[in-house]
Formats: structure tokens, sequence, C-alpha cells
């Protein structure tokens, strides 16, 4: 009976990317169907909306798209592989689809969300056929978000000429993409790990509007200065900086310490060693023979 419980969850968890494809559809079925507001109760909700917590519906849609995927990646990373890749894929082609938006002059964020959440799913079914590819991809995304951590830690950045931030950011990001290539399996772990806290704490930021979203976005955003920021972080914004070192450590021990011993790729059948000796059984046909 075990056995035929294992089996079956294990032939559900190979669909889980259709799975998530299904659920992310059905997020922006509700999204793009939502009925319109009358100006009086949207100046209404506008005004309660009124301090941290104003939250449209793009935004506490992809918080909290953030914010279940980032645990499933933190903690789960290599026991669920082809979820970690289908994940990879989407934050990367989404990323990739949102920055050059943002950079062109898109302006509605509706658009930005509906386009972005697309070409990830694409990308994400892309990654799961290239799995190879997808851990080197995990390898780049890990060490870019410990960038954005690391230039998070104060106001406008660490470093302050743009120039500096992407020189850093993109060694981080073809080192772990070298990286996944050579130590694949730690790529995994660790990468996953981090990932998975950084989108978090990104969805989490989504709902309480510390800025740690916004000062991120402004790294990568060039329509964003973040050379004439002034001031200095928040509490909040610390608190956030902390959890995401915290969560991904976590992270990383849950699976070294519970999957590390996993092989998420199977194995390859080992050659017949030896003579091998066939021997012939009467078939009930009495003329036919089958070997053995």
């Amino acid at each position: 009976m075990s056995t035929a419980v294992f089996t079956r969850v294990r032939s559900t968890l190979r669909c889980a990317p259709i799975y998530l494809l299904l659920i992310l559809s059905t997020f922006l079925t509700l999204m793009t169907q939502a009925a319109p507001i009358k100006q009086d109760a949207k100046d209404t909700l506008d005004s309660a909306r009124d301090g941290p917590y104003n939250l449209s519906v793009q935004a506490g849609i992809a918080g909290a798209i953030l914010i279940v995927l980032g645990l499933i990646l933190c903690f789960f990373g290599i026991r669920f592989f082809r979820v970690c890749m289908f994940l990879i894929g989407f934050y990367f082609f989404g990323n990739i689809s949102y920055i050059g938006m943002v950079n062109g002059g898109v302006t509605s964020q509706t658009l930005l969300l509906v386009i972005s959440v697309v070409v990830g799913i694409l990308g994400g079914l892309l990654l799961v056929c290239c799995s190879r590819l997808g851990v080197a991809v995990l390898g780049a995304m890990a060490l870019y978000s410990l960038g954005l951590w690391i230039l998070g830690w104060q106001a406008g950045g660490i470093i302050h000429s743009s120039t500096g931030r992407a020189i850093l950011l993109g060694v981080l990001a073809v080192v772990g993409f070298i990286f996944g290539f050579i130590r694949e399996k730690e790529t995994v772990i660790i990468g996953s790990a981090l990932l998975g806290a950084y989108s978090f704490v990104a969805g989490v930021d989504f709902f309480a509007h510390t800025g740690f979203i916004s000062e991120a976005d402004s790294f990568i955003n060039s329509k964003n200065s973040v050379n004439a920021r002034v001031g200095k972080l928040t509490g909040p914004e610390y608190a956030l900086l902390a959890t995401f070192i915290v969560l991904a450590l976590l992270g990383m021990f849950v699976q070294f310490r519970w999957f590390g011993r996993r092989n998420f790729r199977p194995a390859a059948a080992a050659p017949p060693q030896g003579n091998v000796v066939y021997t012939e059984k009467p078939s009930r046909f009495g003329i036919f023979r089958r070997r053995h």
C-alpha cells in the first residue's frame, strides 16, 4: 500500500510545473476579470489604504506568489528539482522581461505584471527541459540576488557609481553561472536557498512597504536614480535584510541535512558485468521460445 502511495506521489510531483502553471493562470484570470470600482468607492479605498499597507491588486498577487514560491525554493529546492527549475526559469525570464520593459518606458503596472508572468511561464517550461542550463542560471541568479542584498545595506547602495554596481552584479552573475556547471548539487542547494530567501523577503515587502523592493529596483532600473538618494535605512529595512541571510542559511542547513545525499538526476544504467548466460523456457505454444 505504501509503495503504491509513494509511486502516486512521485508521479504527481513530476507534473508540478503544470500545476504551478494552472495556479498562476488562475491568478491572472482573477486579476484581469476583476470588476471595475466606482469612483466614490475608489476614493474611499484610496483613503483607507494610506500608510505602510497601501496595496494594489497587482502588488498583492505578486507578493503572494513571491512568498509561497520563495519558501518552496528555499527549503525544498533540491527535493523538488523539476519545480525548482520551473521557478528559476519563471523568475529569470520574468525578471529579464520586466527590466527590459521598465527601461523601455512601459509604465502600466498591469501590463508589466501580465507580460512578465507569461514570459516567466514559458521560460520555466524551457528550463524544465534544459535542466543543466537551468542549474547554471540558478547559480547566476543566486549570486545576483546576493549582490542586490549587499548593495542594499546602505541607502543608495554601498557602491554609489552605477557602473560599479553593474560590474559587481555582472561579475557575481558570471561566477554563479560558471559554478553551476562545475558543482551542480551544491549550486542547486545554495542557490535555491539564496534565491528563495530573497523571493520571500521581496514578497513580504510588497505588503509591508519598507522600501526594500524600491531600492533594489533602483539598482537595476535606469529610469530611477539612486545617486541622488540620501538618508539612512529604516529599522524595517534592516529587519528584512537580516531575515534574508537568516532564512537563506536555514534553507541551506535543511537541504544539506535532509536532502544532501539525494541524487536529483537519475543514475545511468550500469552495463552488465561478466558473461551473461541466457536460458530458454518453453512457451505455452510449444514452437515459440522466449529468452530470459
